[in-house]
C-alpha cells in the first residue's frame, strides 16, 4: 500500500521517540508564535481517509471550519455559512451547499431552525464524522498491526528463527 493510501502512519523500522517522552508544548513550538492565537486538535484520519470518505479539500476545510467552534461534544457549533465563505474565499451559496452533501453523506447534522415555533441557531452535530472516522482508524490501525507483525516475523525468519503471526 503506498504511505498516501495509508489510513494510519505506518512507522519505519526506527519509531520517532513517542510523543509521551517529549517536553510538554513541543507540538506546539513547531508553528511559533501562531499557535498562541488557538488551534484545535483535529484526527489525522480525517485528512490520510478523505478520499475513502469522498471528501475534497473544500469539503475538508469546511469540516475543520466548523471543528474551529466545537468546544465540547456537547457544546455544537453553530458558525454561520456566511463566515465560513467570507474566510474561504467562496460564496455563501457554495459553503451551504457542500454543507448539505456533507449532510447527504451523514457526516454532518443540522439541527432545526425553529423549535416549537421559536428560531434556533441552527448548529452542527459532526457525530456521523466521528463514527465514520474511529471506523476509518480502526480499519488503518490493523493494517498497521498486520504490517507490524508481518516485518517482526520476516525479521525474524531472516534470522533463522520462526515464528507466527499470532505470537
Amino acid at each position: 500500500m503506498r504511505s498516501d493510501e495509508q489510513l494510519v502512519h505506518i512507522p519505519h523500522d526506527a519509531a520517532p521517540l513517542a510523543a509521551s517522552r517529549q517536553p510538554e508544548g513541543f507540538q506546539l513550538r513547531k508553528w511559533g508564535g501562531a499557535a498562541k492565537a488557538g488551534y484545535q486538535l483535529v484526527p489525522n484520519v480525517l485528512f490520510r481517509a478523505q478520499k475513502k470518505l469522498g471528501l475534497d479539500a473544500v469539503d475538508v476545510v469546511i469540516l475543520l471550519n466548523l471543528s474551529l467552534h466545537w468546544w465540547s461534544p456537547t457544546n455544537l457549533p453553530f458558525p454561520p455559512p456566511a463566515a465560513i465563505a467570507n474566510r474561504m474565499g467562496l460564496s455563501r451559496r457554495t459553503v451551504e451547499r457542500r454543507i448539505k452533501n456533507l449532510e447527504k453523506k451523514e457526516l454532518i447534522r443540522r439541527t432545526p431552525s425553529q423549535v416549537e415555533g421559536v428560531p434556533q441557531r441552527r448548529r452542527y452535530e459532526l457525530g456521523g464524522l466521528v463514527e465514520r472516522l474511529g471506523v476509518a482508524a480502526s480499519d488503518g490501525l490493523f493494517l498497521r498491526d498486520l504490517e507490524k507483525r508481518r516485518r517482526v516475523a520476516e525479521k525474524e525468519q531472516r534470522s533463522g528463527r520462526v515464528s507466527t503471526y499470532d505470537e
